[in-house]
């Protein structure tokens, strides 16, 4: 008895490896990253509308494409705020390319920021990890896209980067500007979110308008996200 059925078994591996049997399938899968608690990356986006972007904000929208672009290959997740004299969510959780490419075209400057000279930097730095603190995913980054500095606003800069430490959340700036960044030695725009960027293991970048830094600050956010 035991010897027909080891045979029977034998009969029928043989026929599967020879493709004669209709019910025997090879299937090759190759491994790809799934969403899930080990794995999901989840990314904020904040960007910066106010009127002081009005020369940039084009070159803005390119910046969210190219993150988009960067981040097509991995399972990700995000969300868009925008920020000027007021915080508002342009995009809610979805999957990151899509919600980025969806969301450019809506990246508009806020024209009455102009008059109330208001940039809610910390306000937006603050529901942005607000809603990563929610989120379950094993990875979780802020990104900011703007000229870098807080005008007004209720919040301040220490309960930002204890939030952000507290959080584990890793923090990078690309500092978008029609204009130079620093006054000879001194830093005039982003000197929060640098200190932030360091705090957390993240890192801040002059952008400007200029593409090959943008590639290239791109390209490093990829190699430190941890």
């Amino acid at each position: 008895m035991k010897l027909s059925w080891i045979f029977l078994n034998c009969s029928v591996a043989l026929a599967c490896t020879l493709g004669v049997a209709p019910s025997c399938r090879v299937v090759r899968t190759q491994e790809q990253p799934r969403l899930g608690p080990q794995s999901r990356l989840s990314v904020g986006v904040l960007i910066d509308t106010s009127a002081h972007q009005k020369n940039v904000i084009n070159f803005e929208r390119e910046v969210v494409n190219s993150v988009s672009d960067a981040f097509a290959q991995r399972p990700a997740e995000t969300f868009v705020i925008r920020y000027a004299d007021e915080v508002e969510l342009l995009q809610d959780w979805s999957p990151l390319a899509l919600g980025l490419r969806t969301v450019s075209s809506r990246i508009k400057v806020d024209v009455s920021s102009e008059k109330n000279q208001r940039t809610l930097l910390y306000e937006a730095l603050n529901a942005g990890l607000l809603k990563l603190e929610e989120n379950s995913a094993n990875s979780k980054i802020l990104l900011i896209i703007g000229e870098g500095n807080n005008t007004d606003g209720a919040i301040k800069y220490s309960q930002i980067k204890k939030r952000a430490e507290a959080a584990r959340v890793q923090c990078f700036a690309l500092l978008v500007a029609d204009h130079n960044l620093m006054g000879g030695r001194v830093r005039h725009f982003g000197f929060d979110l640098y200190d932030l960027a360091s705090a957390t293991k993240g890192q801040t970048y002059d952008i400007e308008r200029s593409r090959k830094n943008l590639d290239k600050a791109i390209r490093d956010v990829l190699k430190r996200i941890h």
